[in-house]
């Protein structure tokens, strides 16, 4: 096993408009005058655009995901923001990773408090693509938002780090090209996929303040993640109805030219779910919707809708999150995410499904219920003010032993205390859970305890959260996660890392940190208050010529969130 810091300066996102906000005055030379007038105004535009939605009736920045959550976030803190100063932006990093850093595992990123003592730190929510020897790691980074407030092209809040050798080291690649126009930005949530050692793709959520668009952009790499070209549109919706949140990207492995990217969209422009008679306002449409393409990202097809929900009157709390998508070896298409509070249900009533299609995503069927889920923490939080959810991690069975089957695993909250504090009058201590289909999604194994660590009675309670599933060519699995288990009161964290080679009946535990961290929320003003990222990946050789797995996820124990990675 080799564990390393994944880039030199670390990586993490705010959702673009948490860094435009701190940084909106931060260009104080005077060769950058038209440009501080210039910024001020699209950091403008961005805050008038997320005070419409805060203002909409319905709107519920719980349901989101990091992008969603961060624009709110902005919104109430861009007027006290407007008017600070900072030192400019400057290129760069803040040091280069050295090999006796690697070689002793320790954190080689340090905080850029040249900048600001309160943003540009913060670099997590992980996403990892692996083919041959090129392995590419993409993330949310403050410090991207820092180093492009003040250019003449696009903000971009996406970091980059690179390994040439199969992840044994990597290289902080900064942030890919932003897009060409001023008053466009990638706003965060990247997720990588590979065709081959060389084709690398990344996707991350767009916004376009002039020309009124959120969407999805792709980025695409032709030498293996080094460089990439400037971005281009695969998701367009309008920008003062639609925000676009929590994109995934994956490339069929049998057919590398097609590609299919999901993305949950809050939608209020009342044209499926039509207006609340009451309030004489849109009722929101939450809906997990799927593009795809045919010609390797060049272009794309008009929306597939999965699921879509209204949230009105008879169900306040009806929302559909963070979805997931992966291809299976016949070129099924599989999408998975989390359902909560339909049919006049509380909020706390959600479930795990997933939808197939065998017709190359241009339609689905009726999506399964894998299981009921309890909401963890108290539906909104973790102890510590840490960001709650039970998204859905999944991945398809390759080699001898198990191709094709499907595999999933997410959060649940499987034993609950009162406690008179939290918003539902209990808190649920969060499980990792799993369970396989092999017959496309149809029916689903009885959900699986994959944590080990003793519970309810028998030892002290603690969290499991955010798992990261993958499955290699071997037929082995593995499910990596964050876990309190060796802090009696639930506060200090480790990575953790599970396996299974029997398709996962049972799982062993493996702690992959050396030293326990804390909550680091609340730290950054980019992002919002209780943001510690929202998902990980776990990745696998997808060219085929190794077994063995990456795990990428964010670390505090410098004090300020930082990519590492972990191969094995």
């Amino acid at each position: 096993m080799r564990v390393h810091n994944c880039l030199r300066w670390a990586s993490r996102v705010i959702s673009l408009l948490f860094a435009s906000a701190a940084c909106a005055a931060a260009v104080v030379a005077p060769a950058f005058a038209q440009t501080a007038t210039d910024t001020l105004d699209r950091l403008d535009r961005l805050a008038a655009r997320a005070h419409a939605f805060e203002a909409m009736p319905g709107f519920d920045r719980t349901r989101l995901s990091s992008v969603g959550r961060n624009l709110a976030a902005f919104a109430d803190r861009w007027e006290a923001m407007r008017s600070a100063s900072a030192p400019a932006p400057v290129s760069g990093g803040a040091g280069a990773i050295t090999a006796s850093a690697r070689a002793s595992s320790k954190p080689a990123s340090q905080p850029s408090l040249t900048q600001s003592r309160y943003a540009g730190f913060t670099q997590s929510q992980t996403s990892t693509a692996w083919c041959g020897d090129n392995v590419l790691t993409a993330f949310n980074d403050t410090g991207s938002q820092i180093r492009t407030i003040a250019g003449t092209a696009g903000i971009s809040v996406v970091g980059l780090s690179a390994s040439s050798d199969r992840g044994a080291r990597f290289t902080y690649m900064g942030t890919p090209p932003p897009t060409a126009s001023f008053y466009q930005s990638l706003l965060g949530a990247p997720t990588v996929a590979c065709a081959d050692s060389s084709t690398f793709f990344y996707s991350a959520i767009w916004s376009d303040t002039q020309a009124n668009i959120s969407g999805v952009a792709l980025g695409k790499s032709s030498d293996g993640g080094a460089t990439f070209g400037v971005p281009a549109l695969a998701v367009s919706k309008n920008g003062w109805t639609n925000l676009i949140d929590h994109d995934w990207l994956a490339i069929d492995p049998n057919n590398h030219s097609a590609m299919y990217l999901t993305y949950a969209d809050l939608d209020f422009s009342g044209t499926f779910c039509g207006t609340d008679p009451s309030s004489r306002s849109s009722i929101p449409r939450y809906a997990i919707e799927l593009v795809t393409s045919q010609d390797g990202g060049a272009t794309w097809s008009t929306p597939t809708v999965i699921e879509q929900v209204c949230a009105g009157a008879a169900s306040p709390w009806a929302a559909v999150i963070g979805p997931q998508v992966a291809v299976g070896p016949q070129g099924q298409v599989y999408v998975a995410y989390e359902a909560a509070g339909e049919n006049g249900a509380a909020a706390t009533a959600r479930q795990i499904r997933l939808a197939a299609s065998n017709n190359g995503g241009v339609s689905f069927g009726v999506p399964t219920i894998v299981a009921a889920v309890t909401p963890v923490g108290d539906g909104a939080d973790l102890q510590g003010f840490v960001r709650a959810n039970e998204f859905p991690s999944l991945a398809i069975g390759k080699g001898p032993k198990n191709p094709g089957v499907v595999y999933l695993a997410w959060s649940n909250g499987a034993v609950s205390i009162a406690d008179t504090l939290t918003t539902t009058a209990s808190y649920a201590f969060a499980d990792i859970e799993f369970s396989s289909s092999a017959d496309g999604g149809n029916t689903w194994s009885a959900p699986v305890r994959v944590n080990n660590n003793p519970k309810s009675g028998s030892g002290p309670l603690n969290d499991q959260f955010e798992p990261a599933l993958g499955a290699d060519q071997k037929g082995d699995l593995a499910i990596c996660f964050y876990d309190r288990r060796r802090d009696p009161n639930n506060f200090l964290i480790d990575r953790e890392c599970a396996k299974s080679t029997d398709g996962g009946a049972s799982w062993s535990n493996k702690r992959i940190t050396k030293q326990s961290f804390g909550a680091v929320v609340g730290q950054d003003r980019f992002v919002a208050p209780d943001y510690m990222g929202d998902y990980d990946t776990v990745a696998t050789d997808s060219t085929g010529s190794e077994a063995g797995f990456v795990d990428s996820y964010a670390s505090n124990a410098a004090g300020n969130p930082n990519v590492m990675c972990h191969k094995e």
